[in-house]
């Protein structure tokens, strides 16, 4: 277990709203513009069920621009299209040596193709991560690894018919994609960051036994308490 070094990541949207030590906060989804009110979305959408979190949120922001004016230095910036071709107007906003996170995967948005991802992995960015639906398949890893991107996130939020299904749920679909990236892409150095259901010591140290590298952290964070604690407990064993 020592030779782990995992970051831990608050994932959006709770990034947007905390920072605690040890962490990585990750900002958005911003799009290139603004769409909606996210505080009130959250509190209309947001239930839970036996199954976990469902939120119906699609991708409420302030925009890029407002986006980036909120956020340090050290934070990374998820991103979405709403219309194609938006990611080649946001690489003309993004700082080159800013870290970011593609959401290619929201259930509560339109599918569009993953056009020009190719431009953002760089040498500059500390974090350029592709966030992944649970659903992924091999050919959709295959064509981002292709694109260049070497950090990638299992998984977002399940397509629910209440909306996007977070919690313990997830927790097979990761471990299944966590297994196909170590078996099919074991020639390429890819960091995998995993997410769904973590809240205690022993989810993290079961997808980093899996093969995981990072871990990220979503609505966990609804109890904030417990999760510093986590946090502080897990920097602890693996880096203490």
């Amino acid at each position: 277990m020592k030779s782990h070094d995992p970051t831990i990541f608050i994932a959006a949207p709770f990034g947007n709203y905390l920072r605690t030590r040890h962490t990585t906060s990750v900002h958005g989804t911003f799009t290139l513009n603004p769409q909606g009110n996210r505080f009130w979305a959250v509190l209309k959408s947001l239930r839970y069920t036996k199954e976990g979190w469902t939120n119906k949120l699609g991708l409420p922001n302030p925009g890029l621009v407002k986006g980036l004016y909120n956020a340090s230095r050290n934070d990374v910036i998820s991103i979405a299209e709403v219309n194609r071709n938006e990611f080649q107007e946001m690489n003309k906003i993004i700082p080159q040596a800013t870290s970011i996170e593609l959401n290619l995967s929201c259930p509560n948005s339109k599918f569009l193709p993953w056009d020009f991802i190719n431009q953002w992995p760089n040498k500059d960015r500390r974090w350029c991560i592709a966030k992944m639906s649970p659903l992924t398949t091999p050919e959709e890893i295959e064509y981002v690894v292709n694109q260049g991107f070497r950090q990638l996130h299992f998984s977002n939020t399940l397509p629910h018919k209440k909306g996007g299904l977070s919690g313990k749920t997830l927790i097979p679909y990761t471990k299944r994609l966590i297994n196909l990236v170590r078996t099919d892409f074991k020639s390429i150095n890819i960091e995998i960051i995993a997410g769904g259901g973590v809240t205690t010591i022993q989810d993290i140290e079961e997808y980093l036994n899996e093969g995981a590298d990072h871990i990220s952290i979503g609505s966990g964070w609804f109890r904030p308490l417990k999760m510093r604690k986590l946090v502080n407990e897990t920097y602890s064993i693996f880096r203490g």
